[in-house]
C-alpha cells in the first residue's frame, strides 16, 4: 500500500497496485466524456506514452539523485522512432525472438532492418524499454529546460522546478468517496505546507500552443477530479494546481497551465458532476455499448 501521508493519501505506492485498484480516475472519465463506447476501448502501450514516463522517471532523479529511468530504460543504439508494437511486446512479457520477420528462404528480412536492430538491442537490455540516443538527447534538453521554469510567477513566487521538487512527495495516489462512486487520482508530485497543497500533473506535449487547447477540451477534467480530491482529503488547506508541460519541438519550451478558477467553480463543476453521475449509472447498466452519439447543434458564424 506504500507509506501512508493523510487520511487517503498514500506515498510510493507501486504503479500497478494504484491501477488495479477499483475507482474512477480522470482517463476512464475523459474517455467517458468522448462517448461509452470510447470508455470501452482499450489502449496498446505506445512510444510516446513510454517517453512521458521516461521524461517524469528522469526529472524524478534529477530531483531526489536516484536511478528510476536506469531501472526501467536503456538507452538504445537504433535507427529511427521505436517501431510502436515493441513497447506492448516488453510490456507483455513476449518472446522477443519470435518477432523476427524472415523470407521464405529462412534469412531476415532486409526491409525490416529497422525492426530487427531495436530487436537486438532489446534483447541486450532484457525488461527494459528502449529509448533512441536522439529521443534522450532531447528528453535531456526538455529537463533541463523544465528545472529552470518559474511555475509561480503569477502568484509572486520565483522558486524554479528544481526548487520545487526538492521538497516534493512523488507519485501520491488519492482515493475518496463521492457518494456511492469511488474516485481515485495519481499525482505526478505534491508540496503540503502548513496552509496550501501545490499539486502538478506532467505532461509532454508536441507543441504548447496544441497543449492550450487540450487544457480547453478535457484537461480542465482532469483539474477538477484531482483537485476535489485533494479538498476532501486536505479540507483545512488551499489547493493550487498546475499542469507544467514541456514540449518535444525546438527549443524544448516548458510552460505552466493552470484552468481559470471561475470556470472550474461555475460551469465546469456542474459538467463534472454530471459527468460523474451518467458514468456510475453506465456501470450500474453494466457498462453498455451505445454506438452513437447524441445530437448536436453546430453554430457558425459568418462575416
Amino acid at each position: 500500500m506504500g507509506i501512508k501521508l493523510e487520511q487517503g493519501t498514500y506515498i510510493d505506492t507501486p504503479t500497478d497496485e494504484y491501477r488495479s485498484w477499483p475507482a474512477l480516475n480522470y482517463s476512464s472519465l475523459a474517455d467517458f466524456n468522448e462517448s461509452q463506447d470510447h470508455a470501452l476501448i482499450e489502449k496498446p502501450p505506445k512510444s510516446y506514452f513510454e517517453e512521458g514516463n521516461a521524461f517524469e522517471l528522469m526529472i524524478e532523479d534529477q530531483a531526489k539523485g536516484s536511478d528510476k529511468f536506469g531501472e526501467k530504460f536503456f538507452v538504445a543504439d537504433a535507427p529511427g522512432a521505436m517501431p510502436d508494437d515493441l513497447a506492448e511486446w516488453i510490456k507483455l512479457g513476449e518472446d522477443l525472438s519470435s518477432k523476427y520477420r524472415y523470407n521464405k528462404d529462412g534469412s531476415l528480412n532486409k526491409q525490416s532492418k529497422r525492426l530487427h536492430a531495436w530487436l537486438d538491442e532489446c534483447q541486450r537490455n532484457p525488461g527494459k524499454m528502449p529509448v533512441g540516443k536522439d529521443r534522450k538527447e532531447m528528453l535531456d534538453k526538455m529537463v533541463h529546460n523544465f528545472m529552470i521554469m518559474q511555475p509561480f510567477v503569477d502568484i509572486g513566487t520565483e522558486n524554479t522546478m528544481e526548487e520545487i521538487l526538492s521538497v516534493s512527495y512523488f507519485q501520491v495516489p488519492i482515493v475518496w468517496y463521492t457518494g456511492k462512486l469511488r474516485k481515485k487520482a495519481l499525482i505526478d508530485f505534491l508540496v503540503i505546507t502548513d496552509h496550501s497543497v501545490y499539486a502538478f500533473d506532467i505532461k509532454t506535449t508536441a507543441d504548447l500552443k496544441k497543449f492550450s487547447y487540450m487544457v480547453k477540451d478535457k484537461y480542465w477534467l482532469q483539474e477538477i477530479h484531482y483537485s476535489s480530491g485533494l479538498k476532501q482529503i486536505f479540507p483545512d488547506k488551499n489547493i493550487i494546481w498546475r499542469f507544467v508541460a514541456s514540449s518535444k519541438a525546438v527549443p524544448y519550451l516548458s510552460q505552466p497551465f493552470s484552468v481559470y478558477p471561475d470556470n472550474l467553480n461555475d460551469v465546469c463543476s456542474l459538467e463534472y458532476r454530471r459527468l460523474c453521475n451518467d458514468y456510475a449509472a453506465w456501470m450500474e447498466e453494466g457498462k453498455p455499448p451505445k454506438g452513437w452519439k447524441e445530437h448536436q447543434t453546430i453554430r457558425v458564424y459568418l462575416g
